[in-house]
Formats: structure tokens, C-alpha cells, sequence
């Protein structure tokens, strides 16, 4: 039972939205949308033989929304674009209706037209400079693809045209979008998506907007007031529903009457069910609010099913358009009313109110109707599937009471849907990213939520055929990674995000209450609700300010309803569910007393200030365990976790974190270099020369391969497509005297220590060394300047190995040599930096890494590093990074990584004396770099990996 005080405030809540609810056109509380607001005020109506601007109030709404730089963003007053592309589309409209009425004052004569000129002169110029910044490949605005070079076509009519280096890819995109639909389909009567950025099309004077006539729903062009304005200023007939849609959207929208109108009205529905639903899912959900509001709920959803064919569209109104379809039906004797396309998002938000309220929910018709090969597509024609979409989805079909379909009828689209939540979280990098939300915090939280209602349903019983590797290796994982991501990006004061505090605090809340029942010690447990705490502490001492506008339609929006609905949520709420500690523990396998002991060690101060990381990494690298095993093909050993442990952590504590595909090709790499270290370290054993023999022939052999595999990427062939065999040993690459064999060189030293197995673990060793680097992801897809120095690393390490092994070998050869009574020739030794610096550091692999984890970042083409002095400063990083760890390690074990000469001796003893200087010339290095390195993606990697080595120093010292 919810508190008294969240029970009247929710009283309030659902009363306000309630009571603006109006029969024949819904509701709507979305702001003001500059973009929008431009298109209205370009219409005119000829009224007694005079043409007049229709809506002189929207212009004055666009003029005084214009800032001192000569550009708009998408809302008025001047705040800040939470998107680069609102303030791009907003002030191209804006732009363009300027240029519209400094051409035809009308009755608007009164404006001097030296100041409209410009103020349209400082427009093209403000809109000139935006777009040579546009990240267009960033961009998110529901059709920008469509919307940008429809007006970049108007306002090259006016003679004014735009170049930018993003146009090329803006055009291709749109391109893209236009070869799967066509605005000719609008003539027929199926509903589209389309309709609701009609205004794309404005400059198409081949196409009859009178023909569009059909289309609209309550005299909307699907609840598009821009789309609306432009189907108006085509049509050759004056259509007076049209104008009376936007008089009640001027009149009753958030505008308040002062000229300015929203992206979308009515939005009824899409307000309805995420303020009910949120709500519902917080266990806020009294007898008392059942009794008053519920019927009145349901019914307004079984009536936009209805009209929907048992779907619910984004915010139509049911009334008017059954009243219009009637109208249409009885004068042309068929329906011509389709009404706004059903949508994915607010038919699953609607089943699952169904549901939560004690009905039958529809989420097999949900299932069936928006069916693709991969996920649940929001509607036709969709360009990339949406995320938070489908989380509601996967919570509908879960939550859906139907007794008729038991949930093992329902396992297809649960695994589906399901894998294709854990594979966007799995391919991600950095934060996550929503079509409808800009905040990383909402697809987060509609996440835990649909992945914690899946555990909880296996955990009853009640999906006994889910496969147990989807859970362990994929959604436990995700999990997982979502609660650290949370705990880590939480601000001192508290809150969440930068965008909107209030509203994304309570998103992040919200998703910690659910992740309570997956704390599989009492440590974890404890941190979380003490970020619950502290989440709630500011929401109650910060006050409602400005609003935040998170929401994502052709330009941002905020909503003061749904924001107060998720803080009541935040504040309030509960999950209620049984804690699953017991069963995670079983079903990953992990040793309760081992995760208490890196608890504990948390606890000590290993990660000053971020204690949660390790033990939530150490979770992470455990469950990695299996996924690692299957890509290495060989049977896992404690190092597989060890060096997952030693990524995961710097990779939680980082701003911008690699996704886990990425970080799982990361940690393989490490592994693999970890591995033919370990092999050299065996095959350099006392009295094992033989080995040493084949392995420096094998190590020969591989940095020929490396040579070939470089020229053969140069000439554009495969990589990889030969694979690497260790030749036959004869001892030539160590430079033995002709005539001499191994046995001869060291006799005594070669009687049963090698067989065939060892020749064979050596290729193997090496081949799937070769291998994985020649084809890994980033080996093919990173660009190509970064692949040279991949492939430069790898016979750089390669080389470094040998050299160790000669050097070995030959100390060997002069053992002997003493022993038979000869004196050694007395060869020069390589200068202290050379052995510290070079090999040594060359050895640690840490160079080797740097560049593969740089590959991943420049997969989509660009190049990491633009220019000499980001190369030479990376190079520097990269080998300062080498440098010391090597000497850290070297320090705390009293030898260097090169256990020979007599230098090498002498630098264990003073390595010490030596870290201070080499960290001081790693951070100066650094510093360089981040002053020139302006993409964060290319920064991250750099950081991550020097996060590894600074952690894994510190591991030298702990005991895991």
C-alpha cells in the first residue's frame, strides 16, 4: 500500500491529466516546438479575396524565439539544444518562414522590412556555421533524414545554398529511408508513418496534397501540427477541419494560446499509459485510485483499440476518429478514416496496464503485428528497430495474464526479443542510446526492468525452457554491467545525468529499486539502496525547475506530466519481488565465499572511492569465464578470470566504456599474449634447450608470417587465409655455427625434453596468437592507418620474444662453453634505457594491446590518430604505459621480465628510483594527447588501457 502523501499526490496527477482530456481531439502537454511553430505561422488563407497570414501570433512566436547569434533552438526562451540537430531544424524552419513573410508582408506590413532582411541575413549565417559542426551520424530527431534536405531544398529556391562536410552522408541516409517508402502511398488509404512528417515532401510540386485529404485523423496529419501546416499551404482546396485542429492545438497545446505549438497533438495516448503504467510497475497502485480512475482508463484504451484493430496508436482520439470514419463511411460507402498507425511503444505500454489492472493483456496480437527477423519493429517502415521499444514488449508478453497461452507458448518471442535487448547493451559503447529519450538512464531502466521481470518469471518457475547460457551469459551480464554503470555515473550531490536531474535521477532509481533483488551478497546490496538514499534525498530537496527536455520527436520535448509521474515513482516506489541472491549464485556457478572475499577486499581501499567496480568486475570476469573458454577452444584456467578482472575494472570506471563485445576481443588478445609469454617462460627452463631451439625457429618463422600477412592487407588480399605452421627446428635462427646442431651445441641438455606434443603446443600456441590478431574485428575493420601499426606491434612483441630467446640460447651455448675450459667471447651489452625501455616494455605486450584497443575505436573508418604529432605522442603514451609497468612489476618482484645480464641485474635494484621519473613522463605524454585527441571514443581506449596497467601493478601486491 502505497504512503498517503504519494497516494494523493498521485490523486492529483492523474485528475490533471484527466481533466484536460477532451473528447473529440485527447490530450497533450508536450512543449512548444520552435521547428513547428515556424511551419504554422507560413500558412495564408485568402478570406474575402485577401490573402492573410493565418496565424500572425505564431510568427511573433518565432521572432521573439530568435537568439542574438541569429539562430533558434528548438524551444523558446532560449535554452539550450539538448541535440545539435533541434537547433539545426529549428532554425532552418524558422529561417525559411522569415524569408517567407519578408517576401509577402501581407497584413503584417507594420514590421520594417530592414530589420526583417536582418534578421534573416544573421539566420543564414548562424545556420551557416551550425551546419559545418553537424555530427549528422549523432543526429536522433524522429525523420531528420527526410525533414534537414527537404529544407535545404526550400531555402535553395530562395536562392540561398549550403555545403558542410556532413551533407554527403545526410543525403545518402536520406536516400536509405526514401527506397523503402515512397510518399505516393499516401494516396491509399492504409495509415503510414510517413504522414507525420508530410512537410518532407513540401518542395515535391509533382505531388497532389489534396489526394492526401483521406489521411487525417481529427484534421490532423497524424498529430503533426508541421505536417498539418503543409498539407494546408498545398492543398488547392481550403480545408476547414485542418485549420480547426490547429486553432485548438494554438489554443489548447502547451502554447497556452501565446502562438507557439508542439511537435505532436494530441499525444493521449503516449501521456496515458507511461504516466498509468509507470505507476503500476512502481507498486503504487491503491484500491482507492483503482476504484476512481481505472474503468474510466480501460475504457479509453479499449476504445483506441478499437479504432487501432486492437492496437493503440501515439496519441489519436478515439471519439472523433470513429465520429469520422462514420461520416466518411455514410458519404462514400467505404472507410476512409484509417486513423494514426498503431505503434509498438504505446500497444505494449497499453497490455501492460491491461495486465497490471487484473485484464487479459494482447500481447500475442502486440507479437504478431510487429514481427521481424531479429526484434519487434515499432512500425512499418522503421529505419533501426528501438530498444526501449522492445524492452516494453518483452514486459508485456511477461506480464500478460492470458491463461489461454501458458509461457511456454510464449518462448519464441521472449528469446527473440530477449537476445535482442542483450545484444544492443552487448555491441554498445559508452552509454546507451534511445531513439525517444535522450537520456542514457530511460533505455537503462526499461532494461533492468523487462531483464529482471524475465529472471524473476525463470525463477518462479514459469519459462523452465528458457536456455540457462541466454541467462548466464547474456542477461545476468547485462545486469550486472547495468548496475555498475549505474552506481559509477552517480553525482556527488546524489543525482543522475546532466540533461534533466529531477527526471533522470528518478529513471536511474526507478531501475536500482529493481536491481535490488539481484545483489548476490549483502555488500552490493547495501551500496545500492544507499544510492537509493541518496537519489531520493535530492529529489526532495531540489526544486521543480525549468523543464527538461529529454524527449526525442522531430525536435526535443519535455513533458511536466510524465516527469512527475517517474520522481513519484522514484520516490515511492517499490519492486516487491523476492530476492534471486541464491539462485544467480547456483546458476553462474560462483563460490559464495570467494565473492565475500572480494568484498572484503573492496573494503580495504585497493580502488580509493570506487569499491563497488571491483567487486561488481570481478562478477563480471567470472562470468566471462565460459564465453572465453568457447572462443579460446580449450579448457579455461584461473588466468581467464584473472585477466578479465584486470579490463573489467579500469573499463567500469571509465566515462565512455568499450562495449563488451569489444572488451571480450580485448581480453582474449591479453590472454593469447599472456599465453606465449608463459610458453617462452616454459621452454626457457633449465636444461631445456632443445626447446628453446625449436621455439626461436617457431618465433622466426612467425615474424616472417607477420611479414606476408602486412603485404598481403597492403595488396588488398584476405588476412588470415593461410594459417601459421611452426617449420622443423634446425637452430639456424640462433645463429649456431654451420655445422652444429642443437644436440652438439649443448650435449647432455636435450634427452627427452621435447617431443612431438611440445613442437605441437608451440605451433598451436603461436597460431592462434597469429590468427586472432589477423582476423579479429578490429584487425579488419579498424582503419588503415591503424592497422599498420597493429601489425607493427605484433612483429615488434614477435621480435622482442626471439630476441629473449637468443639472448637465453646463447648463455647457454657459453655455459657450456666454460665448462669445456674455452673463454666466451665477451659481447657488448645494449645500453639500460634500451633493455628498460624497448625490450622489456616491448615485452609486457602493453604496446601490442594499446594498438589493438586503438583498432576499436577507428572501426567505422576514421583514423585514431589525425596527424604526426597525435601519432608521435600516442607512440610515447603507448611505450610510457610499457615502461612502467614494466619497472613496477620488476620492483615488487625484485627482477625484470629479461632474467640474463648483468644490467638487467642492476635495474632490478634501482627500478624503484626509476618509477617516479618514468610515471612523470607518462602523465606529461598524456597530458599532450588529450590536449590534441578531441574524440572521446579514441581517449577512452587510451585511458582504459592505461587503467589496466596501473590496476594490474596493483594486483602484484594483493592477494586475490
Amino acid at each position: 500500500m502505497a504512503e498517503f502523501d504519494s497516494e494523493e499526490r498521485i490523486g492529483r496527477l492523474l485528475q490533471t491529466l484527466l481533466d484536460t482530456y477532451e473528447p473529440c481531439y485527447g490530450l497533450g502537454s508536450m512543449t512548444v516546438s520552435v521547428y513547428d511553430t515556424a511551419w504554422v505561422a507560413c500558412i495564408s488563407k485568402t478570406v474575402s479575396g485577401c490573402s492573410q497570414w493565418l496565424f500572425p501570433s505564431s510568427f511573433f512566436y518565432v521572432l521573439q524565439a530568435q537568439l542574438p547569434d541569429g539562430g533558434w533552438t528548438a524551444h523558446a526562451g532560449g535554452q539550450e539544444c539538448s541535440d545539435e540537430t533541434d537547433g539545426i531544424l529549428s532554425t532552418m524552419a524558422a529561417t525559411y518562414c522569415l524569408i517567407q513573410h519578408a517576401k509577402t508582408p501581407l497584413q503584417l506590413k507594420h514590421i520594417p522590412a530592414e530589420a526583417l532582411a536582418e534578421r534573416v541575413r544573421t539566420a543564414l549565417a548562424s545556420l551557416h556555421l551550425m551546419l559545418q559542426s553537424w555530427r549528422v551520424g549523432n543526429s536522433k530527431a524522429v525523420g531528420f533524414e527526410v525533414l534537414a534536405p527537404s529544407l535545404l531544398n526550400l531555402l535553395e529556391e530562395e536562392g540561398h545554398f549550403f555545403d558542410f562536410p556532413g551533407k554527403e552522408h545526410l543525403l545518402h541516409v536520406r536516400d536509405q529511408k526514401l527506397a523503402r517508402v515512397s510518399p505516393e502511398l499516401l494516396y491509399k488509404n492504409s495509415p503510414s508513418a510517413l504522414l507525420h512528417s508530410l512537410e518532407a515532401f513540401h518542395y515535391r510540386k509533382d505531388l497532389s496534397y489534396d489526394r492526401f485529404a483521406h489521411q487525417k485523423v481529427g484534421g490532423s496529419m497524424m498529430a503533426s501540427p508541421s505536417a498539418t501546416a503543409s498539407y494546408l499551404i498545398r492543398c488547392k482546396t481550403w480545408d476547414d477541419e485542418a485549420e480547426a485542429y490547429l486553432r485548438l492545438v494554438l489554443s489548447n497545446g502547451h502554447g497556452c494560446g501565446l502562438g507557439g505549438v508542439p511537435s505532436a497533438y494530441p499525444s493521449t495516448n503516449f501521456e496515458l499509459t507511461w504516466v498509468v503504467s509507470t505507476l503500476l510497475e512502481a507498486g503504487l497502485w491503491t484500491t482507492d485510485l483503482d476504484e476512481r480512475y481505472a474503468a474510466k482508463i480501460l475504457t479509453m484504451l479499449e476504445d483506441s483499440r478499437r479504432v487501432g484493430g486492437g492496437l493503440v496508436g501515439f496519441g489519436e482520439s478515439s471519439e472523433f476518429s470513429a465520429r469520422v470514419s462514420g461520416i466518411d463511411s455514410l458519404l462514400t460507402g467505404r472507410d476512409t478514416a484509417p486513423g494514426i498507425e498503431p505503434d509498438l511503444d504505446d500497444s505494449a505500454k497499453s497490455s501492460i496496464i491491461f495486465s497490471l489492472l487484473g485484464r487479459r493483456g494482447f500481447s500475442s496480437q502486440i507479437v504478431e503485428n510487429f514481427d521481424s527477423a531479429q526484434c519487434l519493429k515499432t512500425y512499418k517502415g522503421e529505419r533501426n528497430p528501438s530498444l526501449t521499444a522492445n524492452c516494453n514488449a518483452l514486459l508485456s508478453v511477461l506480464l500478460d495474464s492470458d491463461d489461454s497461452r501458458p509461457y511456454q507458448s510464449r518462448y519464441l518471442p521472449i528469446q527473440k526479443i530477449t537476445r535482442f535487448i542483450c545484444d544492443s547493451w552487448w555491441n554498445t559503447s559508452g552509454p546507451l542510446n534511445d531513439k525517444w529519450n535522450l537520456s542514457p538512464f530511460y533505455p537503462a531502466m526499461l532494461m533492468v526492468q523487462s531483464l529482471m521481470e524475465l529472471l524473476h518469471k525463470w525463477h518462479d518457475g514459469k519459462l523452465p525452457e528458457l536456455e540457462s547460457a541466454l541467462l548466464r551469459e547474456r542477461v545476468i551480464p547485462t545486469l550486472f554491467q547495468c548496475l555498475g554503470q549505474l552506481l559509477q555515473s552517480q553525482n556527488p550531490d546524489g543525482s543522475w545525468g546532466n540533461r534533466g536531474p529531477r527526471e533522470e535521477t528518478s529513471y536511474a532509481i526507478v531501475a536500482l529499486t529493481n536491481l535490488v533483488s539481484l545483489a548476490p551478497n549483502q555488500y552490493l546490496e547495501t551500496e545500492i539502496m544507499s544510492a537509493i538514499h541518496c537519489g531520493r534525498s535530492f529529489l526532495k530537496q531540489s526544486a521543480v525547475g525549468i523543464a527538461e527536455y529529454l524527449w526525442i520527436e522531430k525536435v526535443t520535448y519535455a513533458s511536466e506530466k510524465l516527469a512527475e509521474a517517474y520522481v513519484i515513482a522514484a520516490l515511492h516506489g517499490s519492486a516487491q519481488k523476492v530476492s534471486l541472491r541464491y539462485a544467480i549464485l547456483h546458476l553462474c556457478g560462483i563460490d559464495p565465499e570467494e565473492l565475500e572475499h572480494v568484498a572484503a577486499l573492496a573494503e580495504s581501499g585497493l580502488i580509493p572511492d570506487d569499491d563497488t567496480s571491483l567487486v561488481i568486475s570481478w562478477i563480471m570476469s567470472w562470468l566471462y569465464v565460459p564465453v572465453l573458454q568457447r572462443m579460446l577452444g580449450k579448457p579455461a584456467s584461473d588466468s581467464y578470470q584473472d585477466t578479465a578482472f584486470r579490463w573489467m575494472v579500469p573499463n567500469s570506471r571509465a566515462v565512455s566504456p568499450l562495449s563488451p563485445k569489444d572488451l571480450l576481443d580485448i581480453i582474449t588478445a591479453s590472454i593469447l599474449v599472456d599465453d606465449l609469454a608463459n610458453l617462452v617462460d616454459e621452454c626457457m627452463a633449465p636444461n631445456n634447450h632443445k626447446s628453446t631451439v625449436i621455439l626461436a625457429d617457431a618465433f622466426h618463422a612467425a615474424i616472417i608470417h607477420a611479414n606476408e600477412h602486412a603485404q598481403a592487407t597492403t595488396n588488398g588480399e584476405t588476412p588470415g587465409a593461410q594459417a601459421f605452421k611452426a617449420p622443423k627446428a634446425n637452430g639456424k635462427s640462433l645463429g649456431l655455427p654451420n655445422g652444429v646442431s642443437a644436440e652438439e651445441a649443448c650435449p647432455g641438455q636435450c634427452n627427452g625434453m621435447v617431443t612431438p606434443s611440445n613442437h605441437s603446443t608451440i605451433e598451436k600456441t603461436l597460431s592462434t596468437f597469429l590468427d586472432f590478431l589477423d582476423t579479429s574485428d578490429a584487425s579488419c575493420k579498424g582503419s588503415e592507418a591503424d592497422r599498420r601499426s597493429l601489425r607493427s606491434e605484433v612483429k615488434r612483441y614477435i621480435s622482442a620474444q626471439q630476441c629473449r630467446i637468443s639472448l637465453f640460447a646463447e648463455q647457454e651455448h657459453q655455459k657450456q662453453v666454460v665448462c669445456d675450459g674455452m673463454v666466451p667471447p665477451q659481447g657488448a651489452e645494449p645500453p639500460h634505457h634500451e633493455i628498460t625501455r624497448e625490450r622489456s616494455g616491448t615485452l609486457t605486450g602493453i604496446p601490442l594491446l594499446f594498438a589493438f584497443t586503438i583498432c576499436h575505436t577507428s572501426a567505422k573508418g576514421r583514423e585514431s590518430f589525425g596527424n604526426m604529432w597525435q601519432k608521435y605522442m600516442a607512440d610515447e603514451v603507448s611505450n610510457s604505459m610499457a615502461t612502467v609497468f614494466h619497472l613496477e612489476q620488476a620492483a615488487d618482484q625484485m627482477r625484470l621480465c629479461l632474467p640474463t645480464s648483468r644490467l638487467e641485474l642492476m635495474a632490478a635494484e634501482h627500478c624503484s628510483a626509476l618509477i617516479p621519473y618514468e610515471k612523470q613522463r607518462l602523465r606529461l605524454a598524456l597530458k599532450h594527447l588529450e590536449t590534441t585527441v578531441v574524440d572521446k571514443e579514441v581517449l577512452g581506449a587510451v585511458e582504459l588501457v592505461a587503467g589496466m596497467a596501473e590496476f594490474t601493478a596493483r594486483l602484484f601486491t594483493v592477494d586475490l
